[in-house]
């Protein structure tokens, strides 16, 4: 992997952190007694939608690695 690769996997998880980290105080709030339902719902739905963001970018992360890594079938190929 190189070294723009590496720092592009590295940002993308540091936002999927900070999306986590988001997510945190919207199910902290989201425990307020004082919440209508209907309120209850917004934070649910805001959760849902950032755990699918940060699944979006942690399989993005995984892809970038991935395509720098050198798998011990391709070394075959290369050695022919």
């Amino acid at each position: 992997m190189d070294d723009d690769q590496r720092e592009l996997a590295n940002d993308l998880l540091a936002a999927a952190i900070a999306m986590i980290e988001d997510m945190v105080e919207t199910a902290v709030a989201g425990q307020s007694s004082r919440l209508t339902l209907s309120q209850l719902a917004d934070h649910g739905r805001s959760l849902q939608a950032a755990a699918r963001d940060v699944a979006i970018i942690a399989e993005a992360a995984m892809i970038i690695a991935e395509s720098g890594v050198e798998h011990p079938r391709d070394r075959r190929k290369h050695r022919n």
